[in-house]
């Protein structure tokens, strides 16, 4: 066979619908872009991580984590993909080609959005100063819902592109969806609240809050319910919309503690020693640390006393030093109407009969 023989049976002869030239083609073309996108994936990234490491922002190290999750066979199925656009083929064929590049990819790109998920979900974390087992619940409930989601989503955008009619899917979705609300209206509410508790932050894990008649420390918040440490011991368990629709003081951020406090004397008591009980009160509290004296005021007249109030501030939030505080503050107080001759009131009733 000679070489014009050669030349005519590589030109127009055909195997399976293709000439051998145009096998030739695509096998050049595979090569061609099997190589480019190998050099890209050892030398180009390799280079992107070594300047990613130079840098103090995070961005583009997840861009460099984002490209490095392509594996070979992704690779390869693209460069076979470019190949087979230089020969003759079938509807099947191409309907099955196309069909695993989307399968194959969707999938890469749902990968890929779960990691720029996780990210912002930690980035928000991170802003809202959420730490230790408070960060793993909050990052690991949000990553699980938003997830669910991406897939939904993901299975339905491959789903339209294979030509399944997804506006009856979505039409029984819809109305499953509306049932499910329907039915499950107390745990949407949770959810939906677990975000508001995420964004708003009224409390977070560690914190001591009062919310009558639930008091105690805060110890997980999760996609339904919040626990919380009483302080006699037990575990109480409290829906996350029950919880929020009460009014919650949080003492953990308190700074200082405003204490007022009411002093009754007896009606007895002279005009001079009177005007003596503020000072005397005043003298009281400076013996008492970490407190700022605010007032001492006759308030009023009650039914068997004259009353006196006292406002102070106790320049710490911990409870049992306020309660020690109170303690010694009386305790002064008691000492000085007992030197000054100040008789503290108790309930009496006085009888007059007219003879």
């Amino acid at each position: 066979m000679n070489m014009n023989e050669i030349r005519t049976w590589f030109d127009y002869s055909v195997i399976l619908g293709n000439t051998p030239a145009a096998y030739g083609y695509a096998l050049a073309a595979f090569a061609i872009a099997l190589t480019l996108l190998y050099v890209v994936k050892n030398i180009g990234v390799a280079r992107l991580k070594a300047m990613a490491e130079k840098t103090e922002t995070d961005i583009d190290d997840l861009a460099v984590a984002l490209i490095d999750r392509f594996q070979w066979f992704e690779y390869q199925l693209v460069a076979f993909f470019i190949a087979t656009r230089y020969l003759l083929r079938t509807e099947n064929f191409d309907k099955g080609l196309k069909t695993l590049l989307l399968v194959v990819f969707t999938y890469r790109a749902i990968t890929i959005a779960q990691v720029l998920l996780a990210y912002w979900v930690n980035k928000v974390a991170a802003k809202r100063q959420l730490e230790g087992q408070a960060k793993t619940s909050v990052v690991k409930s949000t990553q699980t819902i938003l997830r669910i989601l991406l897939w939904i989503a993901a299975t339905l955008f491959v789903l339209s592109n294979l030509g399944v009619n997804i506006s009856s899917v979505l039409a029984g979705l819809g109305i499953g969806g509306v049932a499910v609300a329907l039915a499950s209206q107390a745990i949407l509410g949770d959810l939906f609240n677990f975000f508001v508790i995420l964004l708003d932050k009224p409390f977070k894990i560690g914190d001591f809050i009062v919310a009558d008649p639930i008091v105690g420390t805060v110890e997980h918040i999760g996609l339904k319910s919040i626990r919380i440490r009483s302080l006699s011991g037990e575990l109480m368990i409290v829906s996350n919309t029950k919880l929020l629709g009460m009014e919650v003081k949080n003492y953990k951020h308190m700074t200082r503690r405003r204490v007022v406090t009411k002093t009754g004397v007896v009606y007895q008591t002279p005009l001079e020693k009177l005007k003596k009980v503020p000072a005397l009160v005043q003298e009281a509290l400076a013996e008492v640390e970490q407190t700022t004296f605010d007032r001492c005021n006759l308030a009023g007249l009650g039914d068997f006393s004259m009353d006196f109030e006292t406002v102070y501030f106790l320049e710490s939030p911990d409870y049992n030093q306020h309660m020690a505080a109170q303690e010694k503050f009386l305790q002064g107080v008691i000492a000085r109407f007992q030197k000054e001759g100040i008789e503290f009131a108790y309930p009496t009733q006085t009888l007059f009969v007219n003879k």
